[in-house]
């Protein structure tokens, strides 16, 4: 009773507006169902978003990260149409609720929008100079033009019905769904319309619509492949590169479980990123296809976010390695199955580009020290990343390692995840402490700076960074005094280690078969 009459009291007392990566654990939603109507020529959105929310505790208020200007008009009203009091901040709304929401009840209430979007709704010519409209959310965009909860942690059930003008292609989240919202009226002349939901929860960072004059490329192999849209003029280099999906899904599909999504397909358009993960509808950089390799490594990266990053999500903005480490690792992995590069000349690529970063020598993968989320895709994020994925995996031997992603994926498809559920996923699978190696990994700066040397009948491992001794296993390779090659591979725990060997030690190899992140001690 004293817990319920706090949250009452707390519900009702007055809010300041949140912080920009606020999560809001006093409500959840449920669905978002968006009305929209898309106006190329004159560059302006008018529609309707229809909101059901749930409380988790007993509350009177909604908070939106929302954004407004004299532009972009934003309107909310209940579900007997009154228009609902709106406290609005920079970055978001608090909405009084007529009467106290009940501890899992649900409420429903709508937002009318139109004008010219202040953020994530884009007008824009594409390197052509064809008028494009897109959305480009991530990583907290959304709310530039869709009132939500923009936070990774916030999963909901999406459902559109867009009006765009004809002669245009379109994609979007989800497959084409009938009476998304209520019965189906008539485009406007020189319009047309689609309608498209999805079985699947995802954050509104992860929605994405795309409509302009782009081409179709079929790509065979997987019933749930749909045409690829890219612009027109670059047809026949997409075509070089939209080839391996199929092998890439089964592969994936075979290893860590079933593909959640009910499409899978990729659109050029003019985002600010190399490629976005949008779920189903993976959205490509213009230039994407112009290089050597065609994009190849981008596309392998960007389906492999559909099981880690979209499949499984992260709860907690600092937590993203979750998903730019798993694509950063397996991208790679599937690649080099399908003619792409080595999987260890990508690994020693990655470890370069690490070392030579400045975040790499000041902050930790999991570092909080941010202002905007965008910031927290860095070196460490990516490479790094990745790189404690491939030393689990040492740790672990490829059977348990892979069985322990599959079981993590298994148990956590479809849901926002921390850290810590991660950790817990892999050491129930493997039977193992790893907390040391998550620690150590994710929440340390830097790496091991190694200086090995060979004398007096030993080889010598100096850990020379400074702090406390890192712990890792090391291979070593060298030729003996008769020329046989001769290995061993040791787990360092101290500073200094030596290893005794029998007879003379020439053409020393540290790390021979790339298994550790270290950097050499200058």
């Amino acid at each position: 009773m004293v817990f319920l009459l706090t949250a009452l009291l707390f519900a009702q007392a007055p809010q300041s507006p949140p912080a920009p990566f606020t999560d809001y654990p006093l409500q959840d939603a449920i669905e978002y169902r968006i009305a929209l109507t898309v106006d190329l020529e004159r560059q302006v959105l008018q529609g309707k978003v229809d909101y059901t929310f749930a409380a988790i505790e007993p509350l009177q208020t909604i908070t939106l990260d929302a954004r407004r200007s004299d532009d972009w008009r934003v309107v909310f009203t209940d579900d007997q149409d009154r228009e609902l009091p709106a406290k609005w901040g920079t970055d978001s709304v608090i909405l009084t609720l007529p009467a106290i929401l009940e501890k899992g009840a649900q409420t429903r209430f709508s937002a009318a929008i139109s004008g010219k979007p202040v953020d994530g709704f884009y007008f824009a010519p594409n390197r052509y100079g064809e008028l494009m409209a897109f959305t480009d959310h991530y990583s907290i965009r959304a709310r530039g033009w869709l009132p939500c909860e923009d936070h990774p942690a916030d999963r909901a059930r999406f459902a559109m019905r867009i009006v765009y003008p004809a002669g245009n292609e379109i994609t979007g989240f989800g497959v084409p769904a009938a009476g998304v919202a209520g019965q189906m009226v008539a485009p406007p002349e020189g319009y047309r319309v689609i309608e498209l939901a999805a079985d699947a929860e995802i954050p509104p960072y992860m929605l994405a619509i795309v409509i302009g004059p782009l081409a179709r490329v079929p790509e065979a192999g997987d019933g749930r492949l749909m045409d690829h849209l890219v612009y027109k003029q670059d047809v026949e280099k997409a075509k070089l590169a939209l080839v391996h999906h199929a092998a890439w899904i089964k592969l994936m599909e075979t290893t860590f479980g079933p593909y959640l999504f009910q499409k899978y397909m990729t659109v050029q358009c003019p985002t600010r990123w190399g490629g976005f993960e949008a779920p189903g509808n993976v959205q490509l950089a213009e230039g994407l296809f112009d290089g050597r390799g065609h994009g190849t490594g981008t596309l392998a990266h960007e389906l492999v976010h559909m099981w880690f990053g979209d499949g499984i999500g992260y709860s907690k903005w600092r937590d993203v390695w979750l998903s730019e480490g798993f694509a950063s690792y397996f991208g790679p992995w599937l690649e080099s199955q399908t003619g792409g590069p080595k999987f260890a000349a990508s690994l020693v690529r990655m470890r370069a580009s690490w070392a030579q970063s400045e975040e790499g020598r000041v902050k930790s993968i999991r570092d909080e020290r941010f202002t905007t989320p965008d910031e927290i895709l860095n070196a460490n994020t990516y490479p790094k990343a990745a790189w404690v994925l491939h030393m689990l995996r040492g740790e672990l031997g490829d059977e348990k390692f892979f069985a322990a992603l599959s079981a993590y994926y298994r148990e956590f498809a479809g849901k926002a995840v921390s850290n810590a559920d991660f950790v817990r996923a892999v050491q129930k699978s493997t039977g193992q402490d790893l907390g040391w190696f998550f620690a150590q990994w994710l929440d340390r700066v830097g790496c091991p700076e190694l200086n090995v040397l060979a004398a007096d009948g030993a080889i010598a491992v100096e850990q020379a960074q400074d702090g406390d001794p890192w712990r890792f296993w090391l291979r070593l390779r060298w030729l003996d005094d008769a020329g046989s090659p001769q290995e061993k591979r040791v787990q360092i725990t101290e500073k200094v280690t030596r290893l005794p060997v029998q007879g003379g030690v020439s053409g020393l190899v540290v790390d021979p078969e790339v298994e550790l992140l270290y950097r050499p001690s200058k």
